[in-house]
């Protein structure tokens, strides 16, 4: 089982090979006191797997000129930033309801951490509601129209996940450079994780 930093090094390897635009805008690591500051204006505690993410690079620096699909870590996904993310965390939890799984007659606490978005309404967070069986597990909501739901149970096997997909070629660029993915492949990694 890889870490997160050598996951996302990784990545980045297999990025640079495609010359893909998101290594140039991903942003230095943040600190100790900038993790600790954004606890603290989100009221929740980052658990080891977030912490090591963060230290290894602060999300991306995305423009209003880019195309989606050159900034994402997975395809249309960007990487938020501590400041992003806070910004995001807080409209987000404007709409309760986007988190109900009616399924399953389920909604997680709002100790949740945004950290890869789309600018549509699907987003990946980081459940850090302690003492829930939950805790680390990584939720989804969408815009699909099908139920928000856990995908990976660590941050560290979703990195894994997607290392081994750019590893095997799943992920890959299109004709115009975009990043694309054979999504039943990619779903099939998953589904081992």
């Amino acid at each position: 089982m890889n870490n997160i930093t050598e996951s996302f090094k990784t990545i980045l390897i297999k990025q640079k090979d495609l010359n893909y635009h998101f290594p140039n805008i991903l942003r230095k690591a943040a600190s100790l006191e900038e993790i600790a500051k954004t606890e603290k204006v989100l009221g929740l505690d980052f658990n080891d797997e977030l912490k090591e993410l963060y230290l290894f690079a602060d999300g991306t620096t995305i423009d209003s000129e880019t195309p989606s699909g050159l900034t994402g870590l997975i395809p249309i996904h960007n990487f938020l930033s501590l400041e992003d993310a806070v910004n995001y965390y807080n409209l987000s939890m404007e709409f309760e309801e986007s988190f109900q799984n009616l399924t399953k007659d389920f909604k997680p606490a709002r100790q949740l951490y945004p950290f890869l978005e789309d600018g549509a309404g699907n987003c990946y967070w980081v459940d850090l509601n302690e003492k829930t069986s939950n805790y680390g597990r990584i939720f989804w909501t969408n815009t699909y129209g099908v139920d928000p739901d856990y995908t990976y149970k660590s941050l560290t096997s979703m990195f894994e996940v997607i290392a081994e997909a750019y590893d095997t070629d799943v992920m890959f660029l299109d004709r115009d450079g975009y990043l694309s993915c054979d999504f039943k492949a990619f779903d099939k990694l998953s589904e081992e994780k």
